[in-house]
């Protein structure tokens, strides 16, 4: 199904390069989807989700997200810096983006689900780019956790949902 704001996009010249319910997506692999379900259910931990509109990945939680029980984020920026060599996550690359309309930057993971998929979207996430992240904000247990990306928002856990790229150039 494809909302207003995806056609929007794609009409601004924006290319949809990571999608999370996408079927080929890492984030989506069973294990990774049983972890995040585990320590969810666990109740002898505080880390994880609260699992309130559901379980992570579930009919019922995409279904929270699309009626509004799960609040969803957007980020407009542009890519202002790469990172090959992320100190927190091995093997892994970020990018910095600059918030549209603030002096703030986050950082942000790059995630290619396919051998593929990284040859033809990997030229995109150049600085000088234009971003547009949307993220699920589900609750988490610590209901005063920060997080780096909805600052003001104490309790979510930023889920990176879909990401668009439009070039500068």
């Amino acid at each position: 199904m494809i909302k207003i704001e995806d056609i929007n996009l794609l009409e601004q010249g924006y290319k949809l390069v990571f999608d999370l319910r996408s079927s080929s997506s890492i984030l989506m692999d069973e294990n990774y989807i049983k972890n995040i379900q585990k320590t969810t259910l666990d109740k002898g931990t505080t880390m994880g989700l609260k699992g309130d509109n559901g379980l992570y990945a579930t009919a019922e939680w995409w279904e929270n997200i699309k009626n509004g029980n799960i609040e969803t984020y957007c980020v407009k920026g542009v890519i202002v810096g790469i990172n090959e060599e992320n100190p927190f996550i091995e093997g892994n690359t970020m990018i910095t983006i600059k918030v549209n309309g603030t002096n703030k930057e986050i950082f942000q993971d790059i995630v290619f689900t396919s051998e593929r998929e990284k040859t033809i979207n990997e030229e995109l996430y150049k600085a000088g780019n234009e971003i547009v992240s949307i993220y699920i904000l589900d609750k988490s247990k610590e209901e005063d956790t920060w997080n780096w990306i909805v600052e003001e928002k104490l309790g979510v856990s930023p889920l990176l949902n879909k990401v668009y790229i439009k070039s500068g150039s």
